[in-house]
């Protein structure tokens, strides 16, 4: 491997023969979020560590954190949000910040629409929502 001497490659070696170093970077693994690579960690498979996954690269919401705000037409907030969550979002509070990405508007959005422009997060009314929603299933 490029870049890595052969003591890194025999230390990384022995350490993949440990099962119980194995299980804890597995369970660390599991447990980050990773930006722009899904970390897809099998277990009897450590060439999968660090492989880009295609389905991750098209997530329309990767790595993003939403908030909703408002009623969303034809769809519960809790609906919306395990949707987005399956399409990448890292999370989706109910408080808007300046960590905050996306503020998806429904009817009467009110205060948390205006404290986003505030901020100068993204905000999408409920039908662009709907439309990002529907082209990612599409893809």
């Amino acid at each position: 491997v490029k870049g890595i001497g052969p003591s890194a490659i025999s230390a990384l070696v022995s350490f993949s023969k440990e099962e119980t170093l194995m299980t804890a970077a597995k369970d660390l693994a599991r447990s980050l979020k990773i930006y722009d690579v899904n970390v897809d960690v099998e277990r009897d498979n450590p060439n999968t560590i660090g492989k880009e996954s295609k389905e991750s690269l098209s997530l329309p919401f990767q790595g993003m954190t939403i908030v909703f705000t408002g009623t969303l037409p034809g769809m519960s907030r809790i609906s919306a949000q395990k949707a987005v969550t399956k399409l990448g979002a890292k999370s989706t509070p109910n408080s808007i910040s300046k960590l905050t990405n996306l503020v998806v508007e429904g009817e009467k959005g009110g205060k948390k629409s205006r404290r986003a422009r505030d901020l100068g997060v993204k905000v999408i009314d409920a039908d662009e929502f709907m439309n990002l929603l529907n082209d990612s299933k599409s893809s």
